[in-house]
């Protein structure tokens, strides 16, 4: 009914303004056109355009005017193409017009509305050594530092390189924020061309606002068929989500990273031919790559050009091992053990451990870092024992012929369900109240509930807990579900926090943070609960060192006493 009604009003109201066009016609052509111009500078765009319509397309002394001002009144309402088509109208029909150099500055700027840029450069540059090259050359710097699509400025330069305005435009977009090492040539030229100040576009100052260039190195995969390596690569587009996201946010901060990105899989060969590039030795960090392998190229290209290189998910710290210049993102086994083990001998007592743990390479290791850490500590170590998962009668056994007594607590090291279901079954028969710490995995193995968790007191190894409740964590996936239509994974996650730290690292120290870092302590993360540096004593490189532990409570995560 309302929307009835709607249309009725609005009917009325255009009968009304074509009523006036039609009783224009019966009145002199004067009086038409002031009224006309009346109605432009009263800003009552449609009015003037039906008053002015009649002259343009007569033969009077008013006809090029009222063209004039009725292009001018639709380019004032939005009208673009009817002001371009009366533009062409005027000049087809009144060439010889006095005020053609207005008419071609008025379609210069319709030309710009429309986007055409080429088109508007042209037509403004028959303008030069008229009285409107002056006017001219401001509507040009208008829309052209209007104009933030690069390929499309480059576009412009290679036709109008030689137009100063352009070229000072280009080099303000530069310096801007567009600046890459390879632009250093092109801006040199520039300013001596066009004899710009040296030191608003070449000084260390200027070249430095640009930001820091960031490559990263990581399997895209796009060269092959999507249909069969979208799932496998996805943590890798999750990761790079996150960290476009950390530009973003880094960006509000005064920090601009410019991320470069090149598709390296497991080819070694290929690897190298990025690492080969000439812009890649003006980077200031360098991300990835993830697989071990090409890690190993990119480690040897870190320290022979002494730059930065973060390796994104290993947790082998022998990735680091001599090279200055690699740093592991992820917590490395070692740092996990060791925290673990710290945070169990300052919050159970009596100061003695049992230990059991799987017989793989990982779990191994792990199992006697927490040990070395635990006894190098004042802790003593009743059990290490070693289990084989395969062996389920004397994996049983192993657990079910432990004593427990005069124990402070007991370490599990297996990801298996056989270790997880033995060491619950034994806890909750003979001691429910003995502290358990283990790896968080165990929280996805089904035949174990989480009331039955929730009864013990266990301690879950987690280095990438990320608290659901904080507002930061709401923000982030607030921002990520609307620009993406997905949640966070956990590696979305990984690459904002990757990216946003060591983004405000490079802003703190530069590219050659390396020695800071030994001093800079432990700081905290967006999401991870915090991210630090291994025991530089123990000749280890920086990785995320904050381990918290968490536990059961009332059936959700909290973390309970974090350990730094």
């Amino acid at each position: 009914m309302n929307r009835s009604i709607c249309k009725k009003i609005a009917g009325i109201a255009l009968l009304s303004a074509l009523a006036l066009p039609a009783q224009a016609q019966t009145q002199d052509p004067a009086t038409t056109y002031s009224n006309g111009k009346v109605l432009l500078q009263q800003q009552r765009y449609d009015l003037a355009m039906a008053e002015l319509l009649p002259l343009s397309s007569q033969d009077g002394a008013y006809a090029p005017e009222a063209s004039y001002l009725y292009a001018l009144a639709a380019l004032k309402s939005g009208k673009t193409d009817e002001a371009s088509k009366m533009l062409q109208q005027l000049q087809n029909q009144h060439p010889r017009w006095g005020g053609m150099a207005d008419a071609d500055y008025l379609l210069a700027n319709v030309l710009f509305e429309q986007n055409e840029y080429e088109r508007a450069l042209s037509k403004l540059q028959e303008l030069q050594g008229t009285p409107l090259a002056s006017d001219a050359e401001g509507l040009k710097r208008y829309y052209l530092t209007r104009l933030n699509d690069r390929p499309k400025y480059e576009q412009l330069m290679r036709r109008f390189g030689s137009d100063k305005v352009v070229a000072q435009i280009y080099a303000d977009k530069l310096i801007g924020g567009w600046y890459r090492p390879e632009d250093r040539r092109m801006l040199e030229s520039l300013v001596q061309e066009f004899k710009l100040d040296r030191s608003r576009y070449l000084s260390k100052e200027a070249l430095s606002n640009q930001g820091y260039d960031v490559a990263l190195l990581l399997p895209f995969q796009l060269n092959q068929n999507y249909a069969t390596t979208a799932r496998k690569n996805q943590f890798i587009t999750d990761m790079y989500a996150g960290m476009k996201l950390a530009q973003d946010s880094l960006k509000q901060l005064g920090i601009n990273i410019n991320l470069f990105t090149y598709d390296t899989g497991a080819d070694t060969v290929g690897v190298k031919r990025v690492l080969d590039t000439p812009e890649m030795q003006s980077m200031d960090l360098i991300i990835g790559p993830v697989y071990k392998t090409t890690a190993k190229v990119a480690a040897r290209y870190a320290a022979q050009n002494n730059i930065n290189v973060i390796n994104p998910l290993s947790q082998d710290v022998e990735m680091t091992a001599g090279n200055s210049n690699v740093f592991l993102f992820e917590s490395s086994v070692a740092t996990q053990a060791r925290q673990a083990a710290t945070y169990a001998y300052q919050n159970f007592s009596p100061k003695t451990a049992i230990i059991l743990y799987e017989n793989t390479k990982a779990d191994t290791e792990f199992a006697n870092h927490y040990r070395q850490q635990f006894q190098q500590l004042g802790g003593k170590v009743s059990v290490y024992k070693k289990f084989n998962p395969a062996e389920a009668a004397v994996t049983a056994a192993a657990f079910r012929e432990l004593k427990l007594d005069g124990n402070g607590h007991l370490a599990v090291f297996s990801d298996k369900m056989i270790a997880a279901m033995n060491a619950t079954s034994l806890l909750q028969s003979k001691a429910p109240q003995l502290p358990l710490v283990t790896y968080q995995s165990w929280l996805d193995i089904n035949q174990i509930t989480l009331q039955q968790l929730d009864y013990l007191q266990v301690y879950f190894i987690s280095p990438k807990y990320v608290n659901k409740l904080s507002p930061a964590n709401k923000s982030f996936r607030e921002k990520y579900t609307a620009k993406y239509h997905l949640p966070p994974s956990q590696y979305a996650y990984a690459g904002f926090e990757m990216l946003f730290y060591f983004g405000q690292l490079l802003k703190q120290y530069g590219p050659q943070f390396n020695g800071q870092l030994a001093t800079a302590g432990i700081r905290p993360g967006v999401f991870y609960s915090g991210i630090g540096y291994t025991d530089l004593q123990q000749h280890l490189q920086p990785d995320n060192q904050y381990i918290p532990l968490l536990k059961l409570e009332n059936l959700e995560l909290t973390v309970v006493n974090p350990v730094f």
